[in-house]
């Protein structure tokens, strides 16, 4: 979840590490840190908050380490902020130490005094007890010790011109570009300023020294990398680049949904033919978001291919009984193809003989490394916290991915094959209704609590409204079938309580108007969204807002647009930031 960033330049780095800490903001930003090597020794700079509270901070040297926090042990506080100094050395560190409690307690009886309440300084003093002038091996000596996840960066007050790097479970890249010789967490924080980059397996390290990469197994033996150019529209603005990142991100859903079917008319499926013709069942495994779009996968699957698909949060299907077969698919789905449960859950579905195919936007991910077939959205960049594009761009691969399975099961195309590339232009569409949203929003910014509701594939889209407004705007919020109103959640709605209902399954607005009456019976709000007159005209809501027509089987990616802004809108109508949302962070890459 956190972001660090190492530099070795030709002139001094200060300038490069604080740039590239920007852009990793959306790892977590509850603290930041800088530690810089100059001739006079460490530089440190250690703040709550975020990375701009680091600006006035300067120090001449070329070598250095930053970092931004999302914490996990001990809250956020300027000592609990990364880089960690002990000795001789300054450490930043992503993941978590699972038995630091046993290590911290061996070291303190042994005469050490520990700074900060966080898992990360454990390292650093192992590190620093093991260090006589080698730091490659005392990174290596240390890390030896230590369970959980991690990705490192570690300087040594003696050693100019020296980064030591490791990774196990949490993402690791190397690289040249502008500003000199790196290592980070993340190709988006770089991609602009890259020339070349490789990635760090699990068990791996990188030294940098010399002005050369080299990269070591767990052995420490070498390992030859092959470079390459990352993909440019990874490249991340910093989110105070004029606006939020997030409402400028919905606004590229178009252009992403035009990008990204254009890639995947391109895409060759003849590899996973046979693993899509032979399959008799399907787990999707999935988080958040990227969870909800699997449900939508689901939907078509099931209707279109009639294969059934088991939809699990990756992070429960690692510990259920094991199910998964030799030849059964597993749709794995994930924006930033480093999500720790998710890859998990796909190892662990590897090992039972599954095929795995990725959904991702990052090509070169950990997720796509690990996957037997891969397809590579093209939503771009996405800073904001809160998944916007990316989402209805995994909708579009999802559903393109059920219907090359029907084809090749049955040598036809769902009937709504070919309107996949009208996406783009209905969202535009979509768009220009967001004067009705922000009259919504407006009238309900003081809402305590809302329901979202849907039928059918409409359940998906409720979901991920309720989590948006969760997520930014900090307004309890549930998404739910509709029909299940009745059984239970019902008892909630009172006068003036909020239900948004999603209707574009024209067998399903009877039963979703059945709803709207039971909510306004009891004097609640009621929104409707739907792309039919019909059922806006015969409809109880108090508000109707009509949404382009596209075949039913395609509208959530539709539907769900007016959701994501609203909950953009009561965020900034509550005084909230949606870019940065209290709590949460963008890769999650720890359990």
């Amino acid at each position: 979840m956190c972001g660090i960033i190492g530099y070795v330049s030709e002139g001094d780095c200060c300038g490069a590490l604080f740039d590239a800490l920007r852009r990793l903001e959306y790892r977590g930003y509850d603290s930041a840190g800088i530690a810089v090597l100059g001739e006079k020794g460490f530089s440190v700079c250690k703040k709550q908050g975020g990375v701009s509270n680091l600006a006035s901070f300067y120090a001449a040297g070329n070598t250095g380490v930053g970092h931004t926090r999302w914490a996990t042990h001990g809250a956020p506080s300027d000592k609990n902020a990364h880089p960690h100094r002990a000795g001789k050395i300054a450490l930043v560190h992503n993941g978590i130490v699972e038995n630091y409690a046993a290590l911290k307690a061996e070291l303190e009886a042994d005469g050490e005094l520990f700074l900060s309440e966080t898992d990360s300084e454990v390292i650093a003093k192992l590190i620093s007890r093991a260090y006589r002038g080698d730091l490659l091996r005392a990174v290596h000596a240390a890390l030896g010790r230590a369970e959980g996840a991690y990705a490192v960066a570690v300087i040594a007050e003696d050693r100019p011109g020296e980064i030591v790097a490791a990774r196990y479970k949490s993402p690791l890249i190397a690289g040249c570009g502008r500003e000199g010789l790196f290592v980070c967490s993340d190709i988006p924080a770089v991609a602009a300023g890259a020339g070349y980059i490789a990635k760090a397996e699990d068990g791996e390290f990188v030294r940098i020294a010399d002005g050369e990469i080299c990269f070591y197994d767990r052995d420490l033996r070498p390992v030859p990398k092959v470079f390459f150019r990352p993909q440019a529209d990874l490249g991340a603005a910093p989110s105070d680049a004029g606006g939020y990142c997030m409402r400028r991100e919905i606004g590229e859903i178009p252009a992403a949904l035009r990008r990204t079917f254009c890639a995947l008319e391109k895409t060759d499926f003849a590899p996973c033919a046979r693993a899509l013709r032979g399959a008799k069942r399907i787990f999707a495994v999935a988080c958040g978001t990227a969870y909800h779009s699997a449900l939508a996968f689901r939907d078509a699957a099931e209707r279109d291919v009639g294969v059934p698909v088991l939809c699990c949060t990756a992070g429960e299907f690692r510990y259920r009984p094991p199910l998964t077969e030799r030849g059964d698919l597993v749709v794995a789905v994930s924006q930033s193809g480093e999500t720790a449960d998710t890859l998990e859950a796909v190892r662990l579905a590897k090992e039972r003989g599954g095929y795995v195919v990725a959904v991702t936007n990052a090509g070169c991910s950990s997720l796509a490394s690990l996957a037997d077939f891969t397809l590579v959205m093209r939503a771009g960049a996405e800073i904001a916290v809160a998944a916007t594009k990316s989402y209805n761009c995994q909708l579009l691969c999802l559903w393109y991915l059920a219907a090359e399975m029907l084809f090749f099961k049955r040598q036809k195309y769902p009937d709504w094959f070919s309107s996949l590339q009208k996406l783009p232009s209905a969202a535009e569409e979509t768009i220009s209704l967001f004067s009705e949203i922000d009259r919504i929003a407006d009238s309900l910014k003081d809402a305590a609590a809302m329901y979202f509701l849907g039928r059918g594939a409409d359940e998906c889209t409720a979901r991920e409204g309720a989590l948006k407004v969760k997520e930014i705007a900090c307004v309890f919020a549930e998404g739910l079938a509709a029909g299940e109103l009745k059984h239970g959640p019902l008892a909630l709605v009172r006068e003036g309580f909020p239900v948004f209902m999603t209707a574009t399954q024209p067998p399903l607005f009877k039963k979703c108007e059945n709803a709207l009456a039971e909510v306004r019976s009891r004097g609640g709000f009621a929104a409707l969204f739907s792309q039919s007159e019909e059922a806006l005209s015969q409809s109880c809501a108090d508000v109707k807002v009509r949404l382009p027509a596209l075949p039913a089987a395609l509208m959530p990616c539709i539907a769900v647009i007016p959701l994501q802004y609203f909950a953009y809108r009561m965020c900034l109508e509550r005084g909230l930031d949606p870019d940065k949302p209290k709590n949460l962070a963008k890769s999650v890459t720890v359990e």
